[in-house]
């Protein structure tokens, strides 16, 4: 597997949204290699490093980088993958789930980012100095930013979630100009149709062998084809790359989406 070629010995890694799907698969493949993973969730477990919060309240994510700042000294990967897809055409867009969606998929994301962004900075500048002991100090801290190829790619009765998508890939690119100093790389993870527990459904309603003839790969991806892409983005194998998005879609974004016809 691919995380088996990562060495993350040492490292602390904070992965949002990490209950279920493709949060959970890569927090499990950064403990695979050898990270030490915080995850997180809406709902609460009892586990030592599961923290609950709801991404709707910023005194949730407070509460949540509090917790994180008092029992971290560093902090090597932080991951945004939380989101929130409400699914509205224009003409009947609920703004309560259109806040709710940016709340979710932008405010936290940033939010966190900058709340958290000490424990980032003593793991950049221990990279600048050597290291300070942790294996692999070369590419200092990493931020994944979780997108979508509809940061780029719309389709129908989608906008509100493609808006926060395209929203968080430019926060992306401009926190990577003005964090790179700190040795702090960010970067964006764009994933396409990938099937997970949550889509399943609506994967078979749309129906596989339209995702097949849509997607040049010719099938839906697995949360595990997420997981390599974000070692690589959380190791020092991409210590050189900041402000860049990673597409992993099979070349979806490539076609023209239509995952639903247009209203008539």
């Amino acid at each position: 597997m691919t995380d088996m070629l990562v060495n993350l010995t040492n490292k602390v890694a904070f992965v949002s949204g990490s209950s279920r799907g493709i949060g959970r698969a890569i927090a499990q493949g950064l403990e695979r290699a050898g990270a030490r993973v915080w995850y997180h969730g809406t709902e609460s477990d009892q586990r030592e490093n599961y923290l609950a919060a709801d991404f709707t309240r910023s005194a949730d994510v407070d509460g949540l980088i509090q917790t994180i700042a008092r029992r971290e000294r560093h902090l090597d990967i932080l991951v945004n993958n939380a989101g929130f897809e409400p699914i509205m055409p224009i003409g009947s867009i609920d703004f309560a789930k259109f806040d709710q969606c940016f709340a979710v998929n932008v405010r936290a994301a940033v939010e966190l980012t900058q709340g958290l962004l000490p424990l980032l900075k003593s793991a950049g500048n221990a990279s600048a100095a050597g290291g300070a002991g942790r294996s692999g100090g070369a590419g200092g801290a990493s931020v994944i930013n979780i997108t979508s190829i509809h940061d780029v790619t719309p389709y129908p009765h989608n906008a509100v979630y493609s808006m926060s998508k395209a929203a968080l890939a430019m926060f992306t690119r401009t926190a990577a100009i003005e964090l790179a100093p700190l040795g702090i790389r960010v970067n964006n993870l764009a994933p396409g149709a990938i099937e997970t527990d949550i889509n399943r459904e609506v994967i078979d309603q749309i129906g596989r062998d339209k995702f097949a003839e849509w997607i040049p790969a010719g099938r839906v991806g697995t949360v595990d084809e997420v997981v390599g892409p974000a070692l690589f983005l959380a190791s020092d194998a991409s210590s050189y790359i900041t402000g860049a998005t990673l597409y992993a879609d099979g070349g979806y974004r490539h076609n023209l989406v239509r995952y639903r016809p247009a209203p008539t």
